[in-house]
């Protein structure tokens, strides 16, 4: 005979019910949550990562200027040192040109009517003046009857010439000046060039009349 009580019982899996699956303890649950949850950051730690950030700005901005105004006192310490190098080195060549200008005024001082002293006072001037320069580095050029040289001279006008064979400076209108290997002024100069040959008429053997 079948015991009905136990016939009737609903048959029991050996891994459990669906219940006692998904059953999970409360209190397991609880410390899993503890375990995700993020800290919270205060006003009070803002407030001190920004006060920091602040204060590394205004060094910054305090070095930036300091270094500014370094560098513009450096330049204008520059530009005195330069004044000062410029007039000191030029107060050498306006000190030896003072007798140049006692001289010129000595030549104004002479009598209207004596020719012959001005002249003479002038070109005294002008070779003491030469002269000054010449000590500083002062070069004349004065081509007259040498080869023409683009890279000293400076033709404005040419002329044919039958008895020259290369362009020759025949006439210097204005000298040129060099300082060293500088040039600072070419010599404007008239140069002749050789002539071109009259082309000879073809003879009638040549025409072949």
């Amino acid at each position: 005979m079948i015991d009905k009580d136990k016939s009737d019982a609903p048959p029991h899996s050996a891994e459990g019910t669906d219940d006692d699956v998904l059953e999970i303890d409360g209190d397991e649950l609880g410390e899993t949550e503890k375990g995700l949850e993020v800290a919270p950051v205060g006003d009070e730690a803002i407030n001190e990562e920004l006060a920091k950030l602040q204060q590394e700005v205004s060094n910054l901005k305090e070095l930036y200027l300091r270094k500014l105004a370094d560098f513009d006192n450096y330049r204008k310490r520059q530009e005195r040192e330069m004044g000062d190098f410029r007039r000191l080195a030029n107060a050498g060549l306006i000190r030896d040109c003072l007798p140049v200008l006692d001289n010129l005024e000595r030549a104004l001082g002479a009598p209207a009517g004596d020719a012959t002293g001005l002249r003479q006072g002038v070109e005294l001037v002008l070779r003491q003046y030469k002269e000054v320069l010449g000590r500083y580095g002062l070069v004349e050029i004065d081509p007259m009857g040498e080869a023409f040289d683009p890279t000293l001279h400076e033709a404005i006008q040419r002329r044919e010439v039958a008895d020259v064979t290369e362009i020759t400076v025949v006439q210097v209108l204005q000298k040129g000046y060099r300082m060293g290997d500088k040039l600072l002024r070419p010599a404007l100069v008239i140069v002749a060039v050789p002539a071109k040959k009259a082309e000879q008429p073809a003879s009638e053997s040549d025409s072949g009349a």
